[in-house]
């Protein structure tokens, strides 16, 4: 784990959470082959701390491999002092590629984090990071009868950004238990736990995902139960699937 270089310059690069970072249903369950388009719309509050995004997301299934890309763009504001940053936001690439395995869906992937997004290094809000992540991931999807689990274990390796500072590798564990209400309706609890070399945060929630019309919805649900060193809030996002 990195030590900080300044924690008072880095105060809002590590404090802004990481958008789209909560699994949902099938997110590591094979998928019929073809090219899917994807929408997260989320709000992040903790405070006077308010983030915004919408997170534009193409994903590629051929057999056993995936291929994805997704876009950000939002806002971020801190008080009521007009200390705020809006535009684009990092843009984000990555690719995986199933494990031979028949009880449960096993897709390790690899994502980088690109630093594309709003910043400068003049002003203490930036809705960019102005740094690279590499991102390993590992997704598990089950499903029996009418339950499914749903994992991840995600390690972000978080680079220096151009002041030499590194907001801190992190390590994320989600799980999201769900159960099949109807035909086209399922919902559960969901766990987040995120160990940075800071900060620890602890979240609770839940998630409801529904098809309509040849479209899947999720609404995910998280409140920031325990934190330390870290803002403690509350996380809404309305996520969309449509396949071509």
């Amino acid at each position: 784990m990195r030590i900080f270089a300044s924690a008072a310059a880095a105060a809002l690069l590590i404090m802004i959470p990481d958008i789209a970072g909560a699994v949902n249903f099938y997110d590591g369950a094979r998928a019929p082959d073809g090219l899917y388009f994807l929408t997260y719309s989320s709000v992040y509050t903790a405070g006077k701390l308010t983030k915004a995004e919408e997170l534009l997301r193409f994903c590629y299934y051929s057999r056993d491999f995936v291929a994805t890309a997704l876009l950000p763009a939002g806002g971020v504001r801190v008080g009521s002092e007009g200390k705020n940053s809006r535009g684009l936001g990092d843009a984000t690439a990555g690719a995986g590629y199933f494990l031979p395995i028949e009880e449960v869906d096993v897709l390790p992937m690899l994502f980088v984090k690109i630093p594309t997004g709003e910043y400068a290094s003049d002003k203490s809000t930036n809705y960019g990071t102005h740094q690279v992540d590499i991102r390993p991931v590992i997704f598990f999807s089950k499903t029996i009868n009418d339950f499914s689990m749903d994992a991840a274990i995600k390690y972000y390796f978080r680079l220096k950004n151009d002041k030499d500072i590194s907001p801190g590798d992190e390590l994320h564990l989600q799980y999201l238990l769900g159960y099949n209400v109807t035909k086209n309706l399922k919902l559960g609890p969901s766990v987040n736990w995120m160990m940075g070399s800071e900060r620890r945060t602890l979240s609770v929630g839940g998630d409801i995902y529904t098809r309509i019309r040849g479209m899947s919805f999720s609404f995910t649900y998280l409140y920031d139960a325990y934190t330390r060193n870290s803002p403690k809030g509350q996380y809404f996002q309305l996520k969309s699937c449509y396949k071509f």
